[in-house]
């Protein structure tokens, strides 16, 4: 029986399924393209004792029909609007439609959204502040203003132009990039800042730990009395230092 003939075989009866009248046919096609001579009857007897084995075995070995397997489940992922998940390394030839994800960390550049050199009016619109308090006793030509939502416990200040300059993050779940949390150790900052210029400062019984990047700007870690920080401040830091060396009531 040659290869063709099995093919033809097999594929017919998966077409003709396992009713009576395909069975009929498959006998009839058998016993003139394989059995010659065989009368019909005993075609069929044959077709119906090793039906079922030959079947199952003729159809695995020979692959009939153009039936493919179902294709996995697409994954859906954020950014992806066909919901596939490309390749590791793949960029992709579409932009990403999903808002992009601002981290929750605390850096000498400020805070999410809350970016330093922001204007306070920019900042009112989007993502939006609390508390806004133009001037003070201490501070009369700048505005005090807080974050929302992940940043509430942040207290940003602007100048009098509108300029956001200060952030003070006093959040205990916003961190650093490097890993420094309030609470965070003297010790531990000098281990998580090793490779970053660090400054001890002191005035009378107030000690602060000062990071300055290339950039200039920098972030003042407050510490309490058991050397762990008790708030951050970001922004310039020669000012930082200036301010905090100099006992001024606020940074204005």
């Amino acid at each position: 029986m040659t290869t063709s003939a099995v093919y033809g075989v097999t594929c017919t009866l998966a077409h003709l399924g396992r009713h009576e009248v395909g069975r009929l046919q498959l006998a009839a096609m058998l016993r003139s393209a394989v059995l010659p001579g065989w009368p019909a009857s005993g075609a069929l007897n044959v077709v119906k004792r090793v039906g079922t084995v030959i079947l199952l075995m003729l159809l695995a070995a020979s692959g009939c029909g153009s039936h493919k397997p179902a294709a996995a489940p697409l994954v859906a992922t954020a950014g992806s609007g066909s919901g596939s998940r490309p390749s590791p390394g793949t960029a992709s030839a579409s932009p990403s439609t999903s808002p992009s994800v601002v981290p929750v960390e605390f850096t000498v550049d400020g805070v999410g959204p809350y970016q330093l050199g922001s204007s306070l009016t920019a900042l009112k619109s989007s993502p939006g502040l609390d508390g806004v308090t133009a001037g003070g006793p201490t501070c009369p030509d700048s505005t005090l203003a807080h974050g929302i939502g992940a940043w509430k416990d942040v207290q940003l200040r602007f100048h009098k132009d509108g300029n956001l300059f200060l952030a003070v993050n006093r959040s205990a779940s916003v961190p650093t990039p490097s890993g420094a949390w309030l609470g965070t150790t003297l010790a531990q900052l000098k281990t998580i800042y090793a490779a970053v210029p660090g400054e001890d400062l002191h005035r009378g019984t107030a000690a602060a730990f000062l990071v300055t990047t290339q950039s200039g700007r920098a972030i003042l870690f407050d510490l309490g009395a058991s050397q762990q920080v008790t708030d951050m401040i970001a922004g310039d830091g020669p000012y930082l230092k200036a301010t905090f060396l100099s006992g001024a009531a606020d940074y204005c």
